[in-house]
């Protein structure tokens, strides 16, 4: 019966262990993906924030450069005569106050007659903007809409791209019939990109498109087109005229969302092991406190409680039962504890379930139910015949291995009664009944021949 109960404690504690180490991956999975996924949204909107503040920088600074050189348009459309005059110093104190400005060309009728800075620029004085089809037309498009208008990036013959603002002069303001001339502020368009930190955004792939303003219709000028096919994400860049089409494809990390899955996973599994062991712990508490409510205190044997489990579910098998129930009593127990104490009653019970123990077969069930009192329950036995060679055994063994205590030596002999269930379906009381009423016979039986070996061995002596 105890083998029995091994594998029944040992299956539960698969199926337990299986159950729970599949729910806890399933749900550490589920976790791990919870917190990749957090912070990947969180990486989106990290880099989504960045790329707005790009944009914003994009905008303010283009926007900040086109103002301060709006103010050149006004004094030279008040007082031409003065500004060509004092060009110089007048657009000097300009581009000291701006973030992008490389230099700014005057041309009355479209002639370029000064610039600033001079240096590294001789050759564009004279240039005619009417003997350049592209930037004729852009200077065009300004008159005609007498307003700024943002041209390019396009690439300068000094080398470099740059952002030119077109400003469109009249002299007759603000009528504006009578056309004098332009004024062009090249912006450094790399100085820009820079500044904004386009070149510095991490995890995302990035592209402009919108040559003069000419927004989403516009060829790309920064990054990848292939950017435009799919994009996670576009917003629009405002300028004094038109408008840039910005677009963005988050890229993923791999090897840092890795790294994430794998320390999410590593504390959940360290987790969910602590709380394996803690429920083991638990259980195997449960089970001590249940054992000991079934276990003889002194012995370790099994209790009565036991007994009576044991029993009952034996008898409430469909089949008819094959085992036997011994009921032993040690004989003159009393005598042992009123002469030599109580501590050496323990070890006379001690010592006799230990010879119990070694007098049936290990499949055997051996419990005790109080005071000098057990019960054996033997398996597979259905013969009268072979139930009595049991137990003359088992008084053999018990009578021939005396307890040594001190210098004293405890002789004890057992009383044993037995009972098979009945056809008639024995209750557990019944069965323990008669095996009880069957001890007492063989008790009393014992006591009347061992007080006739006592007469007959006074008589003898007296004859």
């Amino acid at each position: 019966m105890k083998v029995t109960l091994e594998k029944r404690t040992v299956l539960l504690l698969s199926v337990f262990s299986i159950g729970f180490w599949w729910v806890a991956l399933y749900v550490i999975n589920l976790i791990s993906h919870s917190v990749v996924v957090s912070q990947l949204n969180e990486q989106r909107e990290l880099t989504r924030a960045d790329v707005f503040l790009a944009r914003d920088k994009l905008e303010n600074a283009i926007f900040m450069d086109t103002y301060l050189a709006e103010s050149l348009v006004t004094l030279v459309t008040i007082d031409p005569q003065f500004a060509v005059a004092n060009w110089s110093q007048i657009v000097q104190k300009t581009i000291g106050k701006s973030k992008l400005i490389r230099h700014i060309a005057l041309a009355p009728n479209n002639v370029i007659s000064d610039v600033f800075p001079l240096e590294g620029n001789q050759a564009a004085i004279g240039f005619d903007f009417s003997s350049n089809v592209e930037q004729f037309r852009t200077v065009e498009l300004a008159r005609k809409s007498q307003r700024v208008f943002i041209a390019g990036p396009l690439h300068l013959v000094q080398q470099g791209e740059a952002l030119i603002a077109r400003f469109p002069v009249f002299s007759d303001y603000p009528k504006n019939q009578n056309y004098w001339g332009s004024i062009s502020v090249v912006m450094d368009y790399q100085q820009l990109v820079t500044y904004s930190g386009l070149t510095k955004l991490q995890n995302v792939e990035v592209a402009l498109r919108g040559v003069d303003g000419s927004g989403p219709l516009g060829e790309v000028f920064f990054g990848d087109r292939e950017v435009f096919e799919s994009p996670d994400l576009t917003t629009v860049i405002h300028l004094p005229t038109g408008e840039w089409q910005l677009a963005l494809n988050y890229q993923i990390d791999n090897a840092m969302f890795g790294k994430t899955k794998w320390q999410t996973q590593g504390m959940a599994v360290l987790t969910a092991f602590i709380l394996y062991l803690s429920l083991l712990i638990l259980y195997r508490a449960y089970r001590l406190a249940h054992l000991a409510s079934m276990q003889d205190d002194l012995t370790k044997l099994p209790n009565r409680r036991f007994v009576i489990k044991q029993l009952t579910e034996l008898l409430d098998r469909s089949e008819q039962p094959s085992f036997v129930l011994l009921n032993l009593d040690l004989n003159n127990f009393k005598q042992v504890n009123d002469k030599f104490g109580h501590e050496v009653g323990d070890k006379l019970l001690l010592h006799v379930s230990s010879i119990l123990m070694n007098s049936v077969r290990v499949y055997d069930f051996i419990a005790r139910l109080g005071g000098d009192e057990f019960v054996i329950i033997l398996h597979r036995v259905s013969e009268d015949a072979l139930v009595n060679s049991i137990i003359k055994n088992i008084k053999e063994q018990v009578e021939k291995q005396p307890l040594q205590v001190d210098r004293h030596t405890i002789q004890t002999t057992v009383s044993v009664g037995y009972a098979f269930p009945s056809a008639n379906q024995d209750s557990v009381s019944e069965l323990m009944a008669r095996a009880d009423h069957n001890m007492y016979y063989d008790k009393n039986l014992s006591q009347r021949q061992q007080k006739e070996s006592e007469v007959l061995e006074t008589n003898q002596e007296t004859h």
